[in-house]
């Protein structure tokens, strides 16, 4: 298992590359609203939008990682709680999932079999009396 700063590293530059990702996008949305051309930089990929994401993203990383320390203990205190889950193995996996899918199988035929008789019910009337 990898030491709990390569996790906490890890977590800080896959949350930094989503939220870059969603600022891109309404950066993106509102350039286009704006009617403001959103000009490429380092090719198509890489345009204005996403050098303020970037700035903007890494800013937000960079301030909880190193100046915020209540999150940054947060984190830590999220990665050491995982160590202590105990994950399934492949076949308590395997068997957990058939379980699921068998008792869906069996809830969705009796749920449609009760659709189907107040279906009829209710086109022929019945309930009306």
């Amino acid at each position: 298992m990898r030491s709990k700063g390569t996790w906490v590293a890890l977590f800080y530059v896959v949350s930094t590359l989503l939220v870059m990702l969603v600022f891109n996008l309404a950066l993106s949305e509102t350039f286009a609203y704006f009617r403001k051309e959103d000009m490429a930089l380092l090719g198509p990929r890489f345009t204005i939008c996403t050098l303020i994401a970037l700035i903007l993203s890494g800013s937000i990383a960079i301030y909880t990682a190193f100046i915020n320390q209540k999150a940054r203990d947060f984190i830590e205190q999220c990665v050491t709680e995982l160590d202590k889950v105990a994950w399934p193995n492949w076949n308590e996996t395997r068997v957990a999932t058939y379980t699921v899918i068998v008792t869906s199988l069996i809830a969705s035929v009796i749920l449609g079999l009760f659709d189907a008789v107040f279906g009829w019910l209710t086109n022929h009337n019945l309930f009306l009396g």
